[in-house]
């Protein structure tokens, strides 16, 4: 993991908490997400365009990230399937601490 995406996970951890911590600013956050980002230091860009979900008990999001150029390796592959595609955290622990992941 590269020091740009460790700092992108932790300045989404800081968002994921605030949201939970404060009404206004989750809705504000569901509801035009990208001048919230930006605030917390992530720079999406002008042509891209976010939507932020919020799971339930009843309702999970599963997010298909883009098809990578090339071949990827069985070593690649192995970490691609086990974080960042489900939005409760790592598919191998729900959330990771699992010790078999980089993301936190």
């Amino acid at each position: 993991m590269t020091e740009q995406q460790r700092f992108q996970e932790k300045q989404w951890s800081l968002i994921i908490a605030k949201a939970w911590a404060d009404e206004e600013f989750k809705a504000q956050l569901l509801a035009n997400p990208k001048p919230v980002l930006r605030e917390h230091g992530l720079e999406i860009a002008p042509d891209v365009h976010v939507n932020v979900v919020e799971d339930s008990e009843k309702v999970y999001h599963f997010v298909l990230p883009p098809n990578p150029a090339g071949e990827l390796s069985e070593e690649e592959l192995s970490p691609v399937a086990g974080t960042d595609s489900f939005s409760g955290g790592c598919m191998r622990c729900g959330r990771c601490g699992c010790g078999g992941c980089d993301a936190f």
